[in-house]
Order: structure tokens, then C-alpha cells, then sequence
């Protein structure tokens, strides 16, 4: 696994377009769909999913595989997180994607709550408990089904492991869900965003979840 300093516009855009379209064209079930209604088009997704990318990079929380084949962007609670100037950029990125100011803010909203439940991460960043977070995980179409989506879900584990606390995700699919389950997450609880389930999960090596 190696960390990602730097990519060419082309491959950003690249990256940007393989996980746009992974939640744009999912088979969502009925009662499903995350967010993806804040979305005009799969174009506006892309973009809003740049941002993450640029950021990852830019704060050095992006990785990949050997060879490229999987991307992951992971956060925590120790520093390694994308910085103020990252997050101002980020932001202005994220309202261009959903069209404005007032709809990103709705959108986070969304994205944090669910009824009488808040976000995981909300959750632990109100207890002040640390955490190691998977913000964006892809493996590419050529290399999905070969075990790199694993390979990727260990090396988080194992910074977890390193930092003494648990590792977090949230998706917005049930057959996501079951996937990260499959490979050692915890379904911690689901929510209700936008009128669409969100499944907040969690990995802990001490198995208190």
C-alpha cells in the first residue's frame, strides 16, 4: 500500500468518475439510494467526489494499492485529516457538485442524522473517543472481485490496530452493508437520511462495538 502525494488531472478525474458512477449506478433496493437525490446528475456526483480526492491527497490520506488497482482515503482522529485550506476548498467544491450553499448545508445535515440518531462519527467525536475513519474506498471495475477491497479494509484495520481504537464507515446500501460485515465490520446501527437507510458500521479489534 502506498500513499498518494500526487496525480495527474487526468487521473483524478479518473478516480473521481470509477466512484461518481459506483453510487450513481448501484442497484439500490427499495428504501435505498443514500443521498444520491441531492445529486443532479452522475456529473454533479463526480464532482462532489473529487473534492474528496483532491483533499485526500492534499493531506496525505489517500492511498492505493501497489499498482492502482484500489483507492482508499482514510481519517482519524490523531491529525491526519485534510487541513483548514483543504476543507475551505473541499467545501466550495462540494456546493458547486449539489448547486449551492444551502443545499451542501442540507446535505450534511442529512448526512449526519437520521431521526433521533446521529452519525456514528458524531456520536464519538461528542464522547471525544478516538477513531480511524474510511472516508472513500474504490477498487477499479478491471480488479473488482480479486480481493483488493479486502486488502484495502485490512491496511485501515491495521492503522486502527496502531492507534488503539476502532475504525468506522458508513454506507448506503444493504448489500454494501453485508459486504463490510463480510469482511470484519460490525453493523453498529441504521439510519434514516433523506428518506434513505444509511448503515453506520464499526471495526474493533478489543470486539466492543
Amino acid at each position: 500500500m502506498k500513499k498518494i502525494r500526487s496525480l495527474s488531472k487526468e487521473k483524478i478525474d479518473e478516480i473521481s468518475a470509477l466512484i461518481g458512477a459506483s453510487f450513481w449506478d448501484y442497484p439500490y433496493e427499495s428504501g435505498e439510494g443514500g443521498l444520491k437525490p441531492f445529486f443532479s446528475s452522475k456529473q454533479a456526483m463526480t464532482e462532489y467526489m473529487k473534492s474528496f480526492v483532491i483533499a485526500g491527497i492534499e493531506s496525505g490520506t489517500f492511498y492505493s494499492t501497489d499498482h492502482g488497482e484500489g483507492y482508499i482515503l482514510i481519517t482519524d482522529t490523531n491529525g491526519n485529516h485534510p487541513n483548514f485550506r483543504s476543507i475551505i476548498k473541499m467545501a466550495r467544491q462540494m456546493k458547486n457538485a449539489l448547486g449551492g450553499w444551502r443545499k451542501l448545508f442540507l446535505f450534511l445535515k442529512q448526512a449526519n442524522s437520521g431521526g433521533d440518531k446521529k452519525s456514528l462519527e458524531i456520536q464519538m467525536k461528542k464522547q471525544k473517543k478516538p477513531y480511524v475513519k474510511v472516508e472513500m474506498l474504490i477498487v477499479t471495475e478491471k480488479y473488482q472481485g480479486q480481493g483488493y477491497m479486502r486488502k484495502l479494509m485490512e491496511f485501515a484495520y491495521k492503522m486502527a490496530d496502531k492507534n488503539g481504537c476502532p475504525c468506522i464507515l458508513d454506507t448506503d446500501a444493504k448489500g454494501k452493508c453485508d459486504r463490510y460485515v463480510h469482511l470484519g465490520m460490525n453493523l453498529v446501527q441504521t439510519r434514516t437520511a433523506a428518506g434513505c437507510k444509511i448503515y453506520d458500521l464499526m471495526y474493533d479489534k478489543k470486539g466492543v462495538n
